[in-house]
């Protein structure tokens, strides 16, 4: 059995200044946030050779594959020696629900196994244990032999709608619980690394990267994320659902070669983005807009993309781009401001009048060294568009510290010196950038900061991965971010990232492991934030349904919870829609319609964190497995 990690901790009374509401995280890629881990399965190959198999529009196989499911493996395990002196790697051991449609002999690698393997012809669904041992590495890849897709297909024909549902968890539940209430102390949430924005855009003009159309997009229903030209990252509904749970503003990236210049193009890629954005989320929740990420970063390729799309359209005869200038560089940096006051508009339009810089919140990121740049663009922009304060909400930079591996033997001690000595050396290109900021009345923040320990190289790794676990750390995240950031007027600060291992090429994360929110930098935020950690209260159990003039429910105290949130869906499974919440472990559902077969859970909540879900009911009488059904039958005559 996975062991879950519980923490009774509240984070002692804060030091120093706190802000609320100020600063948010970017999500990353974070694979373990589902409860279903075939959403992040890498895309399906042949075991012959390891060439892509062949696939449908979704990607899923059409031939006997294989499929890597998830690798925690500490960095790099597959070429030792490992990075990180514990070579830490999260718990993924436990008993996976696996399902998929479609027969096939199933195996698992890396001491896995499975177990209790059944077909249903009926609904052509075969389903599954996958058994994961405690501390082995953590590699699982599936392999999918003599595969029948449909009862009437033959072998070798593939498999489709592969699932894999963590130990614990309902099939019904998204994002595990760990990691929404790890969430929960945060003002907004960045999605870079979960939209894989820096995937590689090749060059403007090349066939497959030069436009990407909103057709071309990943969907829910994808295999893996990379089915389509642009179907780069986690889908867009996955970030609506995300911040509606949690009910966070978000920070989204937009693909840089994605369509869409004109409000008056509804088909664009841009346009219909908004469109899903304006219909899906809350209408509480404000949109941060940055075009791509770093686009001033020759290290990216959508640096290369933007700078040849500013050259194509200088050429055209018909652009201000080189007003003033044959800096093809400065060209390429007056493009990425523009971009942003397109998209702006594009979104302000689809959103309505009064939605600029209040719900729609365009941001203009540069390189924190050049603040010299903000300006001069700026200054572009307000000649050729009016005054940046209508259509920018603010300019951003990065705020991180590191070690500059200058000390390539240096101590842990020598390391945490000279990582405060780099953040107060940051703080004047803060202050010049500040200035523009006020100079042009935007706002003025981070996309990014943190501690930076990457780069690539291993020289003192050890070293430089043991500073980032001690408890010192926590301190210096605090002096960076409170008297070298807020301290000289900035706004709001986004630290990267909320979770990540350690290694060569960084130790980002707040937490290795979010299951974890007690390390010295999540407590250093959590002060940061005026925020006291609470561990969620355990799950409601017990939960039973009985039908009668309404249906009610009913289940056992959880200890510590102050609340409980009553959740309902349609049988089998939901999806669930919060229906009430109650202080009493009981709840009548007077709403529910005659004749409808529901199902129900309920949740425990204490201090805004919630628990996982109670068992599902539905019929009244449990099944083994501990879920139900209840219909709700019509009175006589209705």
């Amino acid at each position: 059995m996975r062991m879950i990690l519980v923490f009774s901790l509240l984070v002692a009374a804060v030091r120093g200044q706190s802000y609320p509401g100020r600063i948010g995280v970017e999500v990353a890629d974070q694979p373990t946030a589902f409860v279903d881990v075939g959403k992040i399965l890498r895309r399906f190959q042949l075991a012959s050779n390891n060439a892509n198999a062949p696939a449908d529009s979704n990607g899923w196989p059409t031939s006997d594959a294989y499929t890597v499911l998830f690798d925690y493996r500490a960095v790099p395990a597959w070429n030792p020696p490992i990075d990180d002196p514990v070579a830490f790697q999260p718990d993924m051991s436990g008993t996976y629900r696996l399902s998929f449609n479609g027969q096939a002999a199933v195996s698992a690698s890396t001491g896995s196994t499975i177990q209790n393997q059944t077909y249903d012809v009926g609904s052509n669904t075969t389903t599954a244990d996958l058994s994961v041992p405690a501390g082995v590495p953590y590699l699982v890849i599936l392999t999918f032999s003599n595969t029948i897709r449909t009862p009437d297909a033959g072998t070798n024909t593939g498999i489709t709608n592969l699932r894999c549902i963590r130990p614990d968890y309902p099939a019904s539940q998204l994002f595990t619980t760990e990691f929404i209430n790890a969430l929960a102390p945060f003002n907004h949430l960045r999605f870079m690394g979960w939209l894989d924005t820096n995937y590689a855009a090749g060059y403007y003009g090349d066939p497959g990267h030069h436009i990407i159309e909103w057709a071309d997009r990943g969907l829910p229903s994808d295999a893996w994320g990379g089915v389509r030209p642009g179907a780069h990252g986690m889908p867009w509904e996955y970030v609506i659902l995300l911040a509606n749970q949690v009910n966070k503003d978000i920070w989204i990236n937009i693909p840089v070669s994605a369509s869409g210049a004109d409000p008056a193009d509804p088909g664009s890629y841009v346009y219909q983005l908004a469109v899903l954005l304006r219909d899906g989320l809350n209408p509480n929740i404000n949109i941060y807009i940055e075009h791509s990420n770093e686009v001033w970063n020759p290290g990216f390729t959508q640096y290369t993309w933007n700078k040849l799309a500013a050259k194509d359209e200088v050429a055209s005869g018909s652009s201000s781009l080189n007003q003033g200038t044959t800096n093809v560089e400065l060209w390429a940096k007056r493009r990425h401001a523009k971009r942003v006051f397109e998209i702006g508009q594009i979104f302000a339009a689809v959103f309505g009048p009064g939605s600029m810089n209040t719900r729609i919140r365009p941001v203009y990121a540069h390189w924190t060294i050049f603040p010299a740049d903000y300006d001069s663009v700026l200054t572009w922009m307000n000649s050729n568009y009016g005054a940046p304060a209508n259509y920018f909400y603010g300019i951003a930079q990065t705020a991180y510290f590191n070690d500059h591996l200058a000390a390539r033997t240096a101590s842990v001690d020598d390391l945490l010196a000279a990582m405060r000595n780099d953040s107060d050396n940051g703080k004047r290109y803060a202050d010049q950038i500040h200035s523009v900021a006020a100079k042009w009345n935007v706002k003025h923040l981070v996309y990014e900061g943190g501690p930076d320990n990457g780069g690539g190289s291993t020289t003192n790794i050890a070293n430089r991965i043991l500073a980032n676990r001690d408890p010192r750390i926590g301190d210096l995240l605090r002096h960076q971010i409170s008297d070298n950031w807020f301290a000289s007027g900035g706004d709001l600060f986004t630290y990267f990232v909320l979770s990540s291992t350690y290694s060569r090429y960084g130790s980002w994360g707040a937490t290795e492991d979010y299951r974890i929110p007690v390390t010295a930098k999540f407590n250093a935020l959590y002060s940061l934030m005026d925020y006291s950690f609470v561990a969620a209260p355990p799950a409601p159990t017990g939960l039973t349904a009985v039908a009668g003039e309404n249906v009610q429910l009913s289940w056992s105290d959880s200890e510590g919870a102050t609340s409980y949130s009553v959740k309902r869906g349609l049988a089998p499974a939901g999806p669930y829609t919060e229906i009430a919440r109650t202080s009493d472990p009981s709840f009548a559902d007077t709403t529910a319609v005659r004749g409808v077969t529901y199902c129900y859970i309920v949740t425990a909540f204490q201090s805004g964190i919630e628990s996982r879900a109670s068992n599902e009911v539905s019929n009244g009488t449990q099944s083994p497995s501990g879920s139900s059904r209840l219909r709700y039958a019509p009175k006589p005559g209705l």
